[in-house]
């Protein structure tokens, strides 16, 4: 079911952090002219929302105890989409009781368009090594703080070892690379990469990567651009790949046939984020041991672009009476204390801090040992320089859950050669300002 959400223009997100700034401070503790709390009044207290059913609750509990002057009360949702709907519904009721922190579940511009999210610039500014860049930039609009920085899982690269020793090359370090390799591999009948008609996560990450903006703030209005040179760059490289037929298009809504897929030796590389490397070698029998993990290549143009990473940051909702004090969970929830508090009772597993600069103390609970050809620490030193290389920053524009699935039709579509990559962007595109004509948002192309 989906939940009808109030647009603003974009010209009124000139005034928010204003607006936000004042809906924070309207009601700050006795003493306090900043909304933050005064140790003589006593503990304040804050709703934090999330979805987190394993340790969410039990690093509440750990901050409550490992301080006096902020007691966090964890609220448990079912889902992001609950999450969602429950905060939608929150703010349409007009309702003053506004949780404090909110796990992202939406574009964060989106969230400062509708007047939804709190400028905490101030707060963030207080804790300048706390948060990785990546993370730092994903938590930022227009120069300011809106949200509060949470994990970005970098992407890097598997490369099928056997695979590549066929054609007797080396793993590839730039796009253009993965070119030359593809007709090689076809003519092995190995395909080069996976795309599934019904994901088009890749091809945003590669756009990401290339330097696309397809969504930014210009002065009162939003400006919209699928078709930029970065955008284009990333389309033609799939473009080459999709007319080669050097692609494969295993769904990922059948997990068991996929696992099967990657696990047969036809297929050369697989981009993942680190959370998936145990499902790969839980579900892996013949390659096992076959997998090689490389960096995430780049355009040769641009080697030092990044590697793709985004996410959709906690925020602090506009209304919360103690903004510092959920900014000072967030970031507790970083610190070797608080990354120790989210280990899981059952599982004996610790969170991986994707949201941290260094996060090499910790890698060694999420690599595989049997997965790939190499150490563990090896593979630790990829994952830890990927995350340390996050771009972060991608803005989604203020109607994302209107044009994604626009965005999956017809990247289906292009993927099954039914039209160009091309043809597919500027279909959304089109997409995207009708939808925005409807909502009365204000914009320009390019």
């Amino acid at each position: 079911m989906r939940t009808t959400r109030r647009y603003v223009s974009a010209v009124a997100l000139m005034a928010v952090g204003a607006m936000a700034l004042t809906a924070c401070g309207s009601t700050p503790d006795p003493g306090s002219d900043d909304g933050s709390p005064d140790p003589a009044a006593g503990p304040v207290t804050i709703d934090v929302w999330g979805w987190n059913a394993e340790t969410g609750k039990q690093v509440a509990e750990a901050f409550n105890a490992a301080q006096d002057d902020i007691t966090v009360n964890y609220v448990l949702a079912a889902s992001n989409t609950a999450t969602q709907t429950n905060f939608q519904n929150l703010m349409a009721s007009g309702d003053e009781a506004v949780p404090c922190l909110v796990q992202g579940f939406a574009g964060l511009t989106s969230m400062v368009a509708n007047g939804w999210a709190a400028d905490v610039t101030e707060y963030i500014d207080k804790h300048p090594d706390t948060w990785s860049d990546g993370a730092k930039a994903a938590a930022e609009v227009n120069g300011a703080y809106y949200g509060v920085p949470s994990g970005v899982d970098a992407q890097f690269a598997l490369v099928n070892q056997p695979a590549l020793n066929k054609i007797g090359a080396e793993a590839p370090a730039t796009w253009e690379d993965v070119l030359a390799l593809a007709p090689k591999l076809k003519k092995e009948g190995i395909d080069t990469l996976n795309l599934p008609g019904e994901d088009p996560s890749g091809f945003i990450n590669l756009a990401q990567q290339a330097g696309a903006e397809w969504f930014a703030i210009d002065g009162d209005q939003w400006k919209i651009d699928l078709l930029d040179e970065s955008t284009l760059q990333a389309a033609d490289f799939y473009q080459q790949l999709i007319d080669g037929d050097y692609v494969s298009n295993e769904t990922y809504q059948d997990r068991p046939a996929l696992y099967n897929y990657f696990d047969s030796g036809k297929l050369a590389i697989v981009p993942l984020a680190w959370w998936s490397m145990a499902g790969y070698e839980t579900n892996f029998s013949e390659s096992l041991g076959d997998w090689h993990a490389i960096m995430n290549p780049s355009f040769a143009a641009n080697p030092d672009a990044g590697v793709p990473g985004r996410n959709n940051p906690s925020f602090v909702p506009a209304g919360c009476e103690h903004p510092e004090a959920a900014v000072e969970f967030s970031a507790w929830m970083a610190t070797p204390e608080g990354i120790e508090a989210g280990r899981d009772s059952e599982t004996g597993a610790v969170g991986f801090p994707a949201q941290i600069p260094d996060a090499s103390d910790y890698v060694d609970e999420i690599v595989p040992k049997d997965l790939t050809d190499q150490s563990p620490d090896e593979v630790g030193k990829i994952v830890v320089d990927s995350q340390a290389a996050a771009i972060g920053k991608f803005e989604m524009g203020p109607n994302a859950d209107a044009w994604f699935p626009e965005l999956q039709d017809q990247w289906g579509k292009a993927v099954a050669g039914k039209q160009t990559l091309e043809q597919a962007l500027t279909n959304v595109q089109d997409f995207i300002t009708k939808d925005l004509d409807s909502k009365g948002i204000a914009y320009t192309i390019g």
